[in-house]
């Protein structure tokens, strides 16, 4: 009887292979003090046209560089931005995992989400009345869909922020930890909505993307 190529054998042992298993991940580098881009960009502005000397001239003496004090600036300040870099490690987020995210933050913000739904059927009315919509069967659907709309909104701005943090490590010395979504929510608040967004693109990519896996020459 022919063995069935599919049955897992001695030379293949699965649950060890498994064992080392991890998912598609990505490195991103964050910037803490982008701040400082704007003050560069300032020093640059003020910098004066001058032309050195050519190459051999410079022990006949002459005019100093006048941009020398604004270009020690410029570089003082280009390393404390590179300094202030940290290195973030994004894996894959299942469906499963986002969908059991869904439940959670409709169990744990309940009260918010009740909030937005009322908030969201108040604004319908008032444009139903700015508008001059009297029909009630319109204004009913403009009360639903404004509900909806708000809820969908408070649900989707928390499952990003939970998203990134079951996705995301932080490089800490020579560990990667954890980011909690306190954490998350914060560095949104600092750095902005374009600096997380290259969190959200990476766990997106390792999601979604199909790796492409170079074989070694040998």
């Amino acid at each position: 009887m022919t063995e069935n190529q599919n049955t897992p054998t001695s030379e293949l042992d699965f649950d060890e292979w498994l064992a080392g298993g991890e998912r598609t991940t990505h490195h991103v580098t964050l910037f803490g003090r982008l701040g400082l881009i704007g003050d560069i960009e300032r020093l640059e502005k003020q910098r004066v046209t001058y032309t050195p000397p050519a190459e051999g001239d410079e022990a006949l003496g002459g005019e100093e560089d006048p941009n020398a004090d604004i270009n020690a600036k410029i570089e003082e300040l280009e390393q404390k931005l590179y300094e202030s870099k940290r290195e973030f490690r994004v894996s894959a987020v299942t469906g499963d995992e986002e969908d059991a995210m869904k439940e959670e933050i409709r169990k744990d913000l309940a009260d918010e989400l009740v909030e937005a739904a009322a908030k969201g059927r108040a604004g319908a009315r008032t444009t139903a009345k700015l508008m001059g919509i009297s029909s009630t069967s319109d204004i009913n659907e403009l009360v639903r869909v404004g509900a909806n709309e708000e809820t969908n909104r408070v649900i989707r701005t928390e499952l990003r922020l939970r998203q990134i943090a079951s996705a995301t490590k932080v490089r800490y010395k020579d560990d990667w930890v954890q980011l909690t979504r306190d954490q998350v929510k914060v560095l949104h608040d600092k750095l902005g909505d374009a600096q997380i967004d290259m969190l959200v693109q990476a766990a997106r990519a390792a999601s979604s993307d199909v790796p492409e896996v170079t074989v070694p020459k040998s």
